[in-house]
């Protein structure tokens, strides 16, 4: 290995392979979904796929007012999000507390900026979007993160290690 960094040939120990700050930012920035978690009745953890918008230390999803995860998330707030970029082994996962928060000014600032991360490029696609997904029941989970419970760069590691 050509560089100073301390030789590692096996991935028991992770700590050594964390996402820098530049490219925790970047994967934030980058990545439009994450799988948001929370638990059930039963205090079973579930989780789905949710588009995000990242902005100022905060996830916003969207949700339905009727949806389990809301009245999950109203009964009890603590809950958890994972951004990871595909096939690069990037990944971070924050634990934290949600809300549930469907005044219409969240609800369309939110809708505007998914949309634009959706459809950078195209105006029609965005208002499109806008329309599709504005209706009554519409609301937006605001998560805010408490901790940073993992930060993996495997690109880092696979070159630390010589593992493809």
């Amino acid at each position: 290995m050509s560089d100073s960094r301390t030789e590692i040939s096996s991935l028991r120990d992770a700590s050594g392979y964390r996402l820098s700050e530049e490219r925790q930012a970047q994967l934030l920035e980058r990545e439009i979904e994450c799988v948001f978690g929370w638990t059930n009745l039963d205090g079973h953890p579930i989780g789905i796929t949710q588009a995000f918008v990242y902005r100022d230390g905060v996830f916003w999803m969207c949700t339905e007012r009727s949806r389990a995860r809301a009245r999950a998330i109203e009964r009890d707030p603590r809950s958890c999000v994972t951004v990871f970029t595909a096939r690069k082994s990037r990944t971070m996962s924050f634990k934290g507390t949600s809300e549930i928060l469907d005044d219409r000014e969240t609800v369309l600032w939110f809708l505007r900026e998914i949309a634009r991360r959706y459809d950078p490029e195209d105006p029609q696609a965005q208002e499109a979007h806008i329309a599709a997904a504005d209706h009554p029941g519409r609301a937006v989970i605001k998560f805010t993160p408490e901790t940073i419970t993992n930060a993996f760069d495997g690109g880092l590691a696979r070159r630390r290690t010589g593992t493809s």
